[in-house]
């Protein structure tokens, strides 16, 4: 279990202990994760690895993650994601979750919650519902199956507007990042969560 209270998200590691592939053109090679960051992954290979350098890590039961080999130290092997910083980060924590860190996931505190709530976009209105929420993004299903991207605003009936980014989206599922600052969301949030104010 790795605890941080104030870290740089880039530098954030978390250890993990998972079976996944490299594949390449020349086939796929097992291999054993042993640590992640935003930014890529530590693995520990268990077969040769050729000399390519775009690969996929394939992790049972998530998908692939294209990334390149970035260096070697005998049977180790360091890679890097390719990806913007929000996608990188929307993926980090979603394989996170995945593999079952509850600690090391998230940069700040969160919170499960029920609530209904509205994401617009424009002139469009998406009814969803809130499941969880942090001082840095939130979590919502939405009632509709249908795609949601770019910059929304989060209403609720109990706090006025969030404006955030889509981050990333798994059917109705979707991850948001709250574009006001930390204290804003926390002033906007007032005595709702009131863990989550305590621990920014």
């Amino acid at each position: 279990m790795v605890m941080m209270a104030e870290v740089n998200i880039a530098e954030q590691r978390i250890a993990v202990k998972a079976p996944a592939l490299l594949q390449g053109q020349d086939g796929a090679v097992t291999c054993e994760i042993v640590s992640l960051s935003r930014g890529g992954a530590r693995v520990r290979l268990l077969e040769a690895l050729g000399g390519e350098e775009a690969l996929f890590l394939s992790i049972r039961g998530f998908g692939q993650l294209s990334c390149r080999v970035t260096g070697r130290d005998g049977d180790h092997a360091e890679l890097g994601f390719e990806g913007d910083a929000e996608t990188l980060d929307a993926v980090f924590q979603e394989i996170l979750t995945h593999l079952g860190d509850e600690e090391g996931r998230r940069r700040y505190l969160r919170r499960s919650v029920l609530w209904p709530g509205t994401l617009k976009s424009g002139q469009r209105q998406i009814d969803c519902t809130i499941l969880n929420m942090s001082l840095g993004g939130a979590k919502v299903a939405l009632n509709d199956a249908r795609d949601c991207a770019g910059n929304v605003i989060l209403l609720g009936d109990r706090f006025e507007g969030l404006t955030a980014s889509v981050v990333w989206q798994r059917g109705r599922l979707v991850g948001l990042q709250f574009r006001q600052q930390p204290g804003e969301v926390a002033r906007i949030l007032g005595d709702l969560l009131p863990a989550i104010k305590a621990s920014a």
